[in-house]
């Protein structure tokens, strides 16, 4: 292929970059990572990074490539403190409040969450999977651990969608109402503690030093959107995949230990926008380009999980593909922080669905709709069928 040649795919296939099928997204990360695996876009004075190992360097060199104002410019207050050693201090804080025994302890609380909106699914015999259950699933369960009331989840949902929307550029929403509603949740824990992670984050001590107002209220907005979009995602994108994919859904529905497997596949192959943006602190070298000091840098980990030198024959959905590294959460210091959640939301999820149901097959008077394919409004319905188990 000559270059020029070359040159015309690139930009064709990066024409389509929003609207990717997988062949054509795993033939585009193939193509940069061999072409073109750090290149420079100077309308928006940025490098685009695309290899395993480059973008794996970009997310843990936090000395070189920081995570400040990569977030902070639309979130008012005192969050531009995203690097240690000052983030690692708030990383232990928040751990102290969101600890690994505290997510697991929602196991049964998932299980009792999961089977009550089945079952009203099993009296139709069908779902609208998006509103039905993979949307107010996580919805219930980041507003039950935060303390909210019942008559706000629907704006807690609104809130998750608008913060990706803008994280992605597709929404010029701003956080005025967000910042209020838990400025006010915040005033009433300090003045009355609950048992919820509100009151736990604000209890939070280590060495004389709390978290900030400001910090509590971005970590309830981080938590609130990972808590819940990424696993709205995730559960949508598994059921789509099951109606597609009988065979795989029978395999799990056989041999349940798969599942986790399956997620961390899933996450892989499927997530093509958690890329993560860095600004470069001082002038640096990275794979012989020079990048200058204030210049941004888009770490593509949707590109760097179909590396070939890390995940051998990465067009491949293989839900026992072991190791699997994937960067979808990010990596190093700054790993996203409601991983844990998700994983276990998804998986209590879909061992529910594979016991009550026998067989999942799309609802042909309700498909799959999606809007903008790199918006979080496009999960807007999906209609699903399906054969409940029989039980003697």
């Amino acid at each position: 292929m000559s270059t020029e040649t070359q040159k015309e795919v690139s930009r064709a296939l990066l024409e389509r970059e929003s609207g990717f099928s997988t062949e054509d997204r795993v033939a585009w990360s193939h193509h940069m990572q061999e072409t073109q695996p750090v290149r420079y876009r100077p309308e928006y004075n940025m490098w685009d990074v695309f290899r395993y190992k480059d973008v794996q360097h970009v997310l843990s060199d936090y000395a070189t490539f920081s995570a400040e104002n990569s977030q902070s410019k639309n979130f008012p207050g005192a969050l531009g403190r995203f690097d240690p050693p000052h983030h690692r201090q708030l990383r232990s804080l928040v751990s102290k409040a969101f600890t690994p025994r505290s997510i697991e302890e929602l196991a049964p609380r998932l299980i009792q969450i999961s089977d009550e909106l089945l079952e009203r699914a099993k009296a139709k015999g069908k779902m609208d999977a998006v509103p039905d259950f993979t949307d107010p699933l996580p919805t219930r369960v980041i507003a039950e651990m935060l303390g909210l009331p019942h008559s706000d989840y629907e704006r807690l949902r609104s809130w998750s969608y608008q913060h990706v929307d803008l994280a992605l550029g597709t929404s010029s929403h701003d956080y005025t109402e967000f910042l209020q509603y838990f400025s006010d949740q915040l005033n009433e824990r300090e003045h009355a503690p609950r048992n919820d992670l509100i009151s736990r984050l604000l209890a939070a001590e280590e060495n004389g030093t709390h978290l900030t107002r400001e910090e509590i209220l971005h970590m309830c907005l981080e938590l609130v959107t990972a808590g819940h979009v990424t696993t709205t995602m995730l559960l949508t994108g598994a059921l789509y995949r099951f109606c597609k994919q009988p065979d795989l859904y029978q395999t799990l529905r056989n041999d349940p230990s798969l599942i986790p497997g399956a997620i961390e596949e899933m996450l892989r192959h499927d997530f093509s926008f958690a890329n993560q943006r860095r600004i470069a602190r001082h002038d640096t070298v990275l794979a012989g380009f020079q990048i200058k000091a204030g210049q941004a840098v888009m770490a593509w980990t949707s590109a760097a999980n179909f590396d070939e030198t890390v995940f051998p024959h990465s067009e491949q959905f293989d839900i026992r593909r072991s190791p699997n590294p994937h960067l979808t959460f990010g990596y190093g210091v700054h790993v996203c922080l409601g991983a844990p959640l998700t994983r276990l939301e998804s998986r209590i999820a879909i061992e529910r669905i594979v016991t009550h149901f026998s067989d999942v097959r799309p609802d042909l008077e309700r498909p799959l709709q999606f809007l903008r394919p790199l918006s979080s409004s496009n999960l807007r319905s999906f209609g699903i069928s399906f054969e409940k188990v029989n039980r003697l």
